[in-house]
């Protein structure tokens, strides 16, 4: 078999947040499952493919996915059980690999390219991590293997769930050819709606040579890089994932929204999940940023830094809360809305009071139970 010059490995597991709760719990299985917290005020973090058929997704509000599917199974968010489950899935890439990137909880980047003389077929090689993921997790996966990681992430998103593609060197422009231009990297939602009017709905409408002037004009300097990706031009390396630098929590909304209590809502929801992530890795955040993105997709932001590292929701929703509402222009509405904890740092023992810290390690037990959202503390000091 034909050594390549370069292979690359692009693994994503199917519906990670979904299907973990039915390796938890097995009497799940079969039933229309989704993640997220209650109605009214509720929004569903992750459906199962079989609730995505009802029109269920991500950031969409728990009552109107109730509405779309009267029988969805609503199931609490367990980042303790995604956190097992993740070590799990990275011990088997640590055991395949020498390289891996983990860019999300359910995805990696892998270099094989050194592995060729012990792993000569690369579909074999697909089909023993897959196997091993399920064997370690019982989870499902998909695989994508190409020279470039751009392609292998297409080749993986074109074939979910449990899949493989392998993209032998050479086929990857006929390959990216019929794909949507939307899957193409640097080509967002608003960008493809204009590729689309002009004509080019295909990465290889980005090759034709009667679109080019108009490219051109659209993309500048830029459209070279883009169409040597719409080649699967990709030299971009696999970086071993390093020490977290940030933790960051963002959801785009079904519909877009002009209401600064949705925005506020939905923020207060992700720092309660961020801080007790924080608590949960003994860390503390010196900064925060908020960001929106609104119906024409310009995005702005805030940064802010506490006054100290803090992990506990009450004294970070302080600043957080006005960077957000001096962010948020009245009237605007917005499609997206995102919280990031950045400059992390050990959390010391005198970050709380010996009681406050006992009520915080009691509460962190029970979110693990019975999710995010589900308790609070009160009448405590707060630092």
């Amino acid at each position: 078999m034909p050594r390549w010059s370069r292979q690359i490995v692009f693994g994503d597991v199917d519906a990670m947040y979904a299907s973990s709760a039915i390796v938890a719990d097995p009497s799940l299985a079969g039933k229309l499952v989704a993640v997220g917290t209650p109605a009214p005020r509720g929004i569903i973090t992750a459906a199962s493919y079989s609730v995505r058929r009802y029109g269920v997704k991500a950031a969409m509000p728990t009552t109107h996915a109730l509405r779309l599917c009267p029988g969805l199974v609503l199931v609490p968010p367990d980042r303790a059980l995604y956190r097992r489950l993740h070590n799990q899935m990275r011990a088997v890439t640590d055991r395949f690999f020498p390289a891996t990137d983990w860019t999300s909880i359910d995805e990696f980047y892998a270099d094989a390219t050194a592995l060729q003389s012990l792993h000569p077929s690369p579909a074999a090689l697909g089909q023993a991590v897959k196997r091993s993921m399920f064997e370690a997790t019982g989870l499902r996966c998909t695989i994508g293997i190409a020279t470039g990681k751009a392609v292998a992430k297409i080749a993986a998103d074109s074939h979910k769930p449990d899949g493989l593609a392998v993209i032998e060197p050479g086929s990857e422009a006929s390959f990216l050819a019929p794909q949507p231009v939307k899957a193409l990297p640097g080509v967002g939602p608003k960008t493809a709606a204009v590729l689309e009017q002009l004509g080019a709905r295909l990465i290889g409408d980005l090759m034709d040579p009667r679109l080019e002037p108009t490219l051109r004009r659209l993309w500048g300097s830029r459209l070279a890089g883009l169409q040597a990706l719409a080649r699967g031009l990709d030299h971009d390396p696999v970086v071993p994932d390093r020490d977290r630098k940030s933790l960051s929590h963002e959801t785009t909304f079904d519909e877009d929204t002009h209401d600064l209590a949705l925005l506020e809502r939905t923020t207060h929801e992700f720092l309660g999940i961020l801080a007790h992530e924080l608590r949960l890795e003994h860390l503390a955040a010196g900064s925060f940023t908020v960001k929106l993105k609104d119906a024409r997709f310009s995005v702005s932001t805030r940064q802010r830094h506490f006054t100290r590292p803090l992990n506990y929701d009450p004294p970070m929703w302080r600043d957080i809360q006005p960077a957000l509402r001096a962010l948020a222009v009245p009237g605007a509405r917005y499609r997206l809305v995102g919280l990031a904890l950045s400059d992390l740092v050990p959390a010391t023992d005198d970050l709380f009071a010996q009681r406050t810290t006992k009520a915080l390690a009691a509460m962190d037990g029970l979110i693990e139970r019975f999710g995010p959202g589900m308790v609070r503390l009160g009448r405590l000091p707060v630092p």
